[in-house]
């Protein structure tokens, strides 16, 4: 990484770890859970459930369960080939810069595979998929799950770039797997086509 964006990575990160309150420590613990998949995952499937054509909802929930699922498998794997050290681990390294800085922690104490982060990859990836299946301003859960993102620098968890990496990778790997299937999901058998009256 160059040195100057890690600089800048390192200064982003202590600049939003470090101004912390009791307030936002609560809520940023309660944001940050609805990055996990197994809160984020079956808030999106009742959605989906709820808001598509029951024509259509079988080959919706196949391919974003596809999508969903190819995002996390993703994400592992490119934390472990790039294995970048979680913040904690990072500046209580001795040659670290800015070594000295004590990271804000909330929540389990994680040390490795900090690239890309899997909490905003998983955010990202279900506003991604509500946003193409569902509409209706569901663009709007993009904010949410910027706020997911952010929580996992405010909690400790993450530096900027982890969490953008990820934001990145939830973004473009669904919205890739949906528009190459797009015809699929939305064409209707011949049968259905002839006892269809919407």
């Amino acid at each position: 990484m160059p040195h100057h964006l890690l600089q800048l990575d390192i200064a982003v990160f202590t600049f939003i770890n470090a101004h912390h309150t009791p307030f936002f420590d609560v809520f940023f613990m309660i944001v940050t859970w609805f990055g996990s998949g197994w809160i984020a995952i079956p808030l999106a499937g009742v959605a989906l459930f709820f808001f598509t054509p029951r024509r259509f909802l079988s080959r919706t929930l196949i391919i974003a369960a596809v999508a969903g699922t190819l995002t996390g498998i993703g994400n592992t794997q490119i934390k472990h080939c790039i294995d970048r050290p979680r913040p904690c681990a990072f500046f209580a390294a001795a040659s670290a810069p800015g070594g000295s800085y004590r990271v804000h922690v909330l929540g389990e104490r994680l040390e490795q595979n900090s690239f890309p982060s899997g909490h905003a990859a998983t955010a990202f990836a279900a506003a991604t998929i509500l946003v193409f299946f569902i509409k209706r301003k569901s663009f709007l859960l993009y904010a949410g799950a910027f706020l997911v993102a952010y929580s996992r620098i405010y909690v400790g968890a993450h530096f900027p770039l982890d969490a953008a990496g990820g934001a990145i990778l939830g973004c473009c790997l669904p919205a890739l797997i949906i528009l190459s299937f797009r015809r699929w999901i939305f064409t209707l058998p011949p049968a259905k086509l002839e006892n269809s009256h919407d």
